[in-house]
């Protein structure tokens, strides 16, 4: 494994090889700091690289038949699926989730590649009547072109899986920018499509920042389709450059997920699953649980029973058995967390637990934070409002169901929300009210399934991934009509000439 984490490259048009300036930068494991690898920094000079190949093979694959197509995206579930222990590892080398965590993150995307290469006999459309006799009205669906694709570090795997196999079994052709904290295993993504047998150029890899290799994406009119995943701020700008182009894109962005605990939730279901919603992956998932609004009747018994398993959460190392949650990605990231603990205080919201960084031998030597709950926490206070994307929770009090809805919608984002009741009209009454593009019932704000839409409303993003509409995205629908009745029609100009 030493050596696979130790040779990452740009693959252009099949190439694999260093940047063309020559620089790099570093990627360690965030539980250790240890050194894993040298990644070549991409400039503007690769990015076109990429995209003139993928350009120049474009036509040959948009013309391959989707059932061959779909052959490869077959081979390279089949690989997934053997090798998804040492994928994960490498996982929780690169981003520090937990082996159980990152393993299950691994077998999302053998999920997702099985479902979309399904398309590739599927890939539905429509023949509708015609108005008029003897002629077929049909709608058949066409590749967009190149595609660019930005993914994430916090899901380095699954959102790069959720974007990439759609594209290319829609006929696409792709540049692949992966996040710089995680760029290690998604490079095995690409090493694992090329052992599939994909074509040379039809997916490229260029890592390096946003700043520049992000930006040379955008700029290019070659590019007709941007899927980015990350934080909102970003995507605001993504959709101002994509609208010079008039390109299509998918914005998938942050989140503030509230999770309604209502005076009948079995606390027994409810405290373990909303403990994980809220802090798996530590808190750095755009669908983390991180406002809970509990009624008030059964609010204290809630938060102790809450507080008491955030204390127990086992924290560390990913690899070491038994840990369920590991370090957060950086030091910038550990940092942020902290400057939100002060701000929460300040607010005049109550900590109960956690709010520091560890200080044993171990975990002192990574970005390791304790688990944070907040309590009397407003939802006007930015630890309420502001997507911090940590392990820090906070309960909010609320006087019925009802105003709990009021106050799960009090925010900028739409992502997830969830709702703990054995009521069935306060089920159904969440999952009609809240503005969020997901929504649970008796489950926290996690957990998607891959044939089921995934996106959000309002600050959130723009556009669904997978599922059905998947194949949407990555391409256009056109309209057909074919006369066959060989007749000449009057249609609006009579029967002159």
């Amino acid at each position: 494994m030493s050596q696979l984490l130790l040779k990452p490259e740009l693959v252009i048009g099949g190439e694999h090889r260093m940047s063309s300036d020559g620089s790099t930068f570093e990627v360690r494991n965030p539980a250790t700091k240890e050194l894993l690898a040298n990644v070549p920094k991409g400039t503007s000079d690769d990015v076109k690289a990429a995209i003139d190949f993928a350009q120049s093979v474009y036509s040959n694959w948009s013309e391959t038949p989707a059932p061959q197509r779909a052959e490869i995206l077959y081979r390279v579930g089949e690989i997934i699926r053997k090798e998804q222990n040492e994928l994960a590892e490498i996982l929780t080398l690169e981003e520090g989730k937990a082996f159980p965590e990152a393993l299950a993150e691994i077998v999302e995307g053998y999920d997702t590649v099985m479902y979309i290469a399904a398309d590739g006999r599927r890939m539905w459309s429509y023949v509708s009547p015609s108005e008029q006799k003897d002629k077929a009205c049909m709608v058949i669906r066409r590749p967009l072109g190149i595609v660019g694709v930005i993914t994430p570090w916090n899901f380095p795997f699954s959102i790069p899986l959720w974007k990439i196999p759609p594209a290319l079994i829609a006929g696409n052709t792709v540049v692949f920018k992966p996040a710089s904290n995680t760029p290690l295993i998604a490079m095995k993504i690409v090493e694992i499509f090329e052992r599939a047998g994909l074509p040379k150029g039809v997916l490229n890899f260029v890592t390096g920042p946003g700043s520049q290799v992000g930006e040379a994406m955008l700029n290019d009119k070659r590019l007709k389709m941007i899927s980015f995943t990350g934080e909102s701020i970003t995507g605001h700008k993504i959709a101002e450059a994509n609208a010079i182009f008039l390109r299509k894109q998918i914005l998938e962005l942050g989140g503030k997920n509230p999770i309604i605990v209502a005076n009948d939730a079995d606390l027994d279901v409810a405290v373990p699953a909303i403990l994980y919603a809220s802090y798996s992956n530590c808190g750095q998932k755009c669908t983390a649980g991180s406002r809970i609004i509990v009624e008030e009747k059964i609010h204290d018994k809630f938060v102790e029973r809450f507080v008491k398993g955030a204390d127990a959460l086992a924290v560390g190392n990913g690899m070491n058995p038994g840990v369920q949650i590991g370090p957060l990605i950086t030091e910038e990231a550990r940092a942020k967390i902290e400057k939100y603990v002060d701000i929460g205080k300040k607010e005049g919201a109550k900590m109960l637990c956690g709010g520091s960084r560890y200080d044993d031998n171990e975990r002192s030597k990574g970005h390791f934070f304790k688990p944070t709950v907040f309590v009397d926490a407003a939802n006007d206070m930015r630890i309420s409002q502001d997507e911090i994307f940590g392990p820090v929770a906070c309960v909010i009090k609320a006087r019925n169901v009802d105003e709990a809805i009021e106050i799960a919608n009090d925010t900028r984002y739409g992502l997830s929300s969830a709702i703990y009741t054995r009521d069935l009209k306060n089920a159904f009454k969440s999952l009609s009210k809240i503005e969020s593009g997901i929504g649970y019932v008796n489950q926290g704000t996690t957990g998607a399934e891959v044939h089921l839409p995934f996106g959000g409303v309002k600050d959130s993003g723009f556009g669904r991934e997978a599922g059905e509409i998947a194949i949407e995205n990555y391409t256009e629908k056109k309209a057909v009509f074919i006369d066959y009745s060989y007749e000449r029609r009057p249609w609006y100009f009579g029967e002159s000439g």
